[in-house]
């Protein structure tokens, strides 16, 4: 995949973790709320059927956006390096 697919998947992966992340915050704190307006009424097992179906689709995407920064920036430079510049000659 090039750097613009990498690109393009943390862009969705960020979106559906901002859209998904509230949805289960305010289905915690108001239980007669509807998440995501019913989008997912089809799913059994009531509220928690629900959240938890929600919970995971957030969890993916943000497992997959992260993923996809990772493989963006192969070239950046890694923990514990300083980020200086070294020279081959000897002094």
């Amino acid at each position: 995949m090039r750097e613009g697919g990498f690109g393009a998947l943390e862009a969705v992966g960020m979106v559906i973790t901002a859209l998904a992340a509230p949805a289960v915050i305010r289905g915690l704190l108001d239980r007669d709320s509807e998440l995501l307006w019913g989008i997912f009424d089809w799913v059994p097992g009531g509220l928690a059927g629900r959240m938890t179906l929600l919970g995971s689709i957030a969890l993916v995407a943000m497992m997959l956006g992260g993923w996809a920064h990772t493989r963006r920036e192969p070239d950046a430079g890694r923990a514990g390096d300083s980020g200086e510049i070294r020279c081959r000659e000897t002094a």
